[in-house]
């Protein structure tokens, strides 16, 4: 699986394969200073480093939570398909999860809403053959090494 983030008109890319996911060493340090670690800063030279941790598998990234329910005020349509909307929402964070009801269900979006940011991320390419490149090794780093480089 690949992503794409586009914050402030720069974009960064971030995947997954086998459990193991690989975050653009940027992409990961505003997300940690968005959170509160003012501190960090990337080295030029770990801008096009990917940091990988396991833990979860990869569908995590857009499987729907159980406890997700039908919002029909929340239905829309995601590049022209209609969708249904299912909302999880559990402490401060709300998850709203845009549905098509077409032949096949698929998550098409997914709005977030966590400690008052909010993110939009949209899915596509369902059924299009594509090669993604994953990152070399030589690219990639640890969370460990990436937190000794950082501070």
């Amino acid at each position: 699986m690949r992503t794409k983030s586009n914050d402030t008109g720069k974009t960064r890319d971030a995947f997954c394969k086998d459990g193991t996911t690989y975050t653009n060493a940027t992409l990961l340090t505003d997300a940690l200073r968005r959170s509160g670690r003012a501190d960090l800063t990337v080295p030029a030279s770990l801008s096009d480093i990917y940091v990988t941790s396991q833990g979860q598998p990869c569908d995590a990234y857009y499987k729907i939570p159980e406890t997700a329910k039908q919002d029909p005020a929340q239905d829309s349509a995601v590049n022209g398909i209609k969708t249904f909307a299912v909302t999880a929402v559990a402490g401060p964070t709300q998850d709203v999860y845009q549905i098509t009801n077409e032949s096949t269900y698929r998550l098409l979006q997914l709005k977030s809403t966590r400690d008052g940011r909010a993110s939009t991320t949209t899915y596509d390419s369902f059924g299009e053959e594509f090669t993604v490149a994953m990152p070399s090794k030589d690219k990639a780093m640890t969370m460990s090494e990436f937190r000794s480089r950082v501070g």
